[in-house]
């Protein structure tokens, strides 16, 4: 044979992202010193073919080139296996994790750095500022994609070792098979949960792309907007969304007497924190105390405590954060025994594939995030749609399906559907609502070209009114298009639609808990609007403890903290505060710190902090004006009602707090 060497003519492209860009072996692999890396980089394709002759070619990898850097080469020891051992594959997704801090810490400074020099004027320094530090983008973009190719494989693996035992007839112990196949799950949903930080990493990648073309383009985007009131041409052939209907109010009151009976139940709500804090407080009673996410500790024993229902663009990421801030001050407490805290996401992976996982374990279709009844032949039944929360014969909590009914804090950006689905149902919630026109504007900014391809947002809208919308994500084939043909009408959205279905009424789907409503909740013919109204505020009436407005944060976070203590900013100042309100209702407490540990000082207090907010559109529409938010208001006038009805119980709740204070109470 040849030398083994690497070939000093390749370069390696980057497929269609960076055509002019080409890396040698040596600049792409032999400087790379982490073995995962190295050996998914040398197994890369390059898209170059063996041969000429069709029936002989083979597609070439990296290491076919790169043999030395690669260490295929007599002696070395490098990226040329072919497989990872489990251990390897450990320490990859280890190495992943930290890859994903790594790289937001790194977005993050380009992002200061870009917008710093953005904000000075000076758009020369700023064109330097990203030719200087567009080789370190390339970089997280490339280790990116390498990371969630991995992952794909891995799950891949991962999914046939879970057939094979399911199929293999060997003998095995039904209940180590069992096992096994749960531990293959669980290795499933934490790849799952890696593949989410990534996608949070893409998202902070598109804000830097973002911010780089905001600085190349001000020129241009100034002129744009000298001509603003330019007639665009393009919207004579807008399809007609009906311009004239009007938009109906779908907002019912409550009676006098409906809102005595929930100030009734606000007034219960708060009155039970403050005997659970009363308990906590006492040596012989804390241990009776059966709701402790009412007080300062929480359980580590006692699953299903505290859930937040987080719609996106509400604020709730923010939320999110400040639970977590509170769950790891709670791992202080109890001496480093953790919190379980669970999450699931629409948005992500994760509601769909532990779905997938309880419908496979039922027998069950999941369709659409529904599940159906099979007949003999292990066929779909259509008409056949059901809740296991309902009418399975072995308990969701047994099933324990994703660890959900383990974990003792839950956070889900679903449905209340699939809340019920996971046996969440009876748990303390909370929520924050938002006035669905701001919403929608943040929701379309923030995945202005992820989702939207920098379209005008009335475009946008009237494409989703008349069921011709095809996101960014699903060009070439989608619910909506078959390969390059013409878009066929689709009225009926699918749940898993995110970017169709964020602005369709978004915030009332997720209220609702019945299958028949959520199966039509995304069909914007509105077969039956005024059910899903009544069935949403029917549930964020009575199925909350405590809910927050977005345009009302601050205020909404300290109401979550007084029905939720752990949530304190700082939970030796919150001490101080509760021991002053029971003193001044003349109530002696034997322990001021309410079951604090003996000279624990909170130095990791928890600020509510603004987090994953929007920013300033680059392109497509900069400011709303009053027809695009009429067409906003035709996609969720059920959101409209659901935000007046927000407000109705959250003037309500401000109403109890405020009685307390004042010793009404």
């Amino acid at each position: 044979g040849g030398l083994c060497q690497d070939d000093p003519n390749f370069l390696f492209h980057n497929g269609k992202k960076h055509p002019k860009i080409g890396k040698s072996c040596a600049s792409y692999v032999g400087r790379v010193d982490k073995k995962g890396l190295l050996q998914r980089r040398c197994h890369r394709s390059t898209g170059i073919m063996s041969s000429e002759d069709d029936t002989a070619a083979v597609e070439l990898l990296i290491k076919d080139f790169c043999k030395q850097s690669c260490g295929l080469c007599s002696g070395d020891s490098g990226g040329g296996d072919e497989f990872f051992t489990e251990e390897e594959t450990e320490i990859i997704k280890e190495q992943i994790v930290k890859e994903v801090g790594d790289g937001m810490l790194e977005v993050s400074e380009e992002v200061q750095e870009l917008t710093s020099t953005s904000f000075s004027g000076n758009w020369s320094d700023a064109e330097d500022q990203i030719m200087n530090e567009e080789e370190v983008l390339e970089e997280l973009e490339e280790e990116l994609e390498e990371d969630k190719e991995f992952l794909i494989e891995d799950n891949e693996d991962i999914v046939e070792k879970i057939a094979e035992a399911q199929a293999d007839d060997d003998g095995v112990m039904a209940e180590e098979k069992e096992e096994y196949i749960g531990e293959l799950v669980e290795e499933l949903q934490e790849d799952s949960e890696i593949a989410e930080e990534l996608e949070v990493l893409e998202e902070g990648l598109e804000v830097v792309e973002e911010v780089e073309e905001e600085l190349e383009e001000a020129e241009e985007l100034e002129e744009a907007e000298e001509s603003e009131d330019a007639t665009d041409p393009s919207d004579e052939d807008a399809p007609s969304v009906g311009e004239d209907d009007d938009v109906p109010d779908y907002f019912v009151p409550l009676t006098p007497k409906e809102r005595e009976e929930m100030k009734g139940k606000l007034r219960d709500t708060l009155l039970q924190t403050k005997n659970a804090l009363r308990m906590s407080a006492s040596a012989d009673n804390r241990m009776a105390v059966t709701d402790n996410q009412r007080t300062l500790v929480l359980s580590t024993t006692s699953p299903k405590q505290f859930m937040h229902m987080h719609h996106m663009k509400t604020g709730g990421t923010s939320v999110d954060g400040l639970i977590s801030c509170a769950l790891r001050r709670q791992r202080e407490l109890h001496n480093g025994t953790s919190i379980n805290y669970g999450r699931m996401s629409e948005c992500g992976s994760g509601v769909h594939m532990c779905m997938q996982t309880l419908a496979d374990k039922l027998g069950a279709t999941l369709s659409n995030n529904v599940f159906y009844r099979n007949d003999e032949n292990g066929a779909q039944i259509d008409d056949a749609p059901f809740d296991p929360a309902d009418e399975t014969d072995t308990s969701i909590d047994e099933m324990n399906i994703c660890r959900s009914s383990e974990s003792n804090v839950m956070s889900y950006c679903a449905s209340l559907h699939a809340v019920r689905t996971f046996g969440w149902k009876d748990v303390d919630k909370i929520t924050v609502i938002r006035n669905p026109i701001d919403r929608a504007w943040s929701m379309y900014r923030f995945t202005l070209k992820s989702c939207y391809d920098c379209q005008q947002l009335k475009d946008v809208l009237k494409q989703i009114y008349n069921g011709t919308f095809v996101s960014r994500r699903g060009r070439g084939k989608t619910d909506n298009e078959e390969d390059n043909s013409e878009v066929v009408p689709n009225l009926l959205y699918e749940p898993n639609n995110s970017c169709a279905v964020q602005l369709i009424g978004h915030q009332s789907t997720n209220l609702l808990s019945s299958v028949d409503l959520y199966n039509i909740a995304n069909d914007v013919r509105f077969p039956m609007e005024a059910d899903i109204v009544q069935e949403a505020i029917k549930n964020l009436r009575e199925d909350f403890t405590w809910i927050g407005l977005t345009d009302r944060i601050q205020e909404s976070v300290e109401g979550f903290r007084q029905i939720f203590p752990f949530l304190a900013e700082n939970l030796n100042n919150a001490t101080k505060v509760m021991e002053e309100e029971f003193q001044s209702r003349g109530e002696d407490l034997e322990d001021n710190t309410f079951a604090l540990p003996e000279g624990y000082s909170d130095k990791k207090s928890c600020p509510f902090e603004h987090r994953n907010a929007g920013h300033a559109p680059t392109c497509g529409t900069t400011e709303l004006d009053d027809e695009t938010k009429e067409l906003i208001m035709k996609l969720n006038s059920r959101d409209m009602a659901v935000y007046k009805a927000a407000v109705e119980r959250f003037e309500l709740q401000m109403e109890v707090l405020q009685d307390y204070k004042d010793g009404n109470l």
